[in-house]
């Protein structure tokens, strides 16, 4: 019997680096509204600390942002995460890690990692994606949803 409530997806993705006039660009904020989109279409629940703050238009103080990000990780299913080189991203992949969470990993192919990211599969729960810009959405389609039905 399948499980009638919905898994919650926790969006780790770089934000702070990305803001330029307080604001992310709008190619940017169109790709992860496409990656929530295709998400929800396959029947997840999606939660994101970008569109919380509505892409730097009501940016959060670091003390309310900072408790609402691990309540959301607690809450989580699966993090599924872009780290980059996201000091932010790499802190949630380890409360992540900590509280045991399903992870999946979106690293770009031509970006060099920490060893601790690429390492994450040795101590927990992680699939790591590589990806390029012209296969993102065929990865997240494939990868997420086999992954996340399991």
């Amino acid at each position: 019997m399948k499980n009638k409530f919905k898994k919650r997806i926790f969006l780790g993705h770089p934000f702070t680096n990305l803001l330029k006039n307080n604001l992310v660009r709008n190619e940017t904020k169109n790709r992860i509204l496409k990656i929530i989109k295709l998400l929800e279409l396959k029947g997840y629940d999606v939660s994101c600390a970008l569109v919380r703050e509505k892409f730097g238009e009501q940016l959060m103080s670091h003390e309310e942002c900072t408790p609402l990000d691990f309540l959301e990780i607690r809450k989580c299913d699966i993090f599924l995460a872009f780290p980059s080189n996201s000091g932010g991203v790499h802190i949630e992949l380890g409360w992540a890690s900590a509280l045991g969470k399903e992870i999946i990993l979106f690293l770009k192919e031509d970006e060099k990692y920490s060893p601790l990211v690429n390492g994450l599969t040795k101590i927990t729960n992680v699939k790591i994606i590589r990806y390029n810009d012209k296969n993102l959405y065929d990865k997240l389609n494939k990868g997420v949803i086999e992954y996340g039905n399991k």
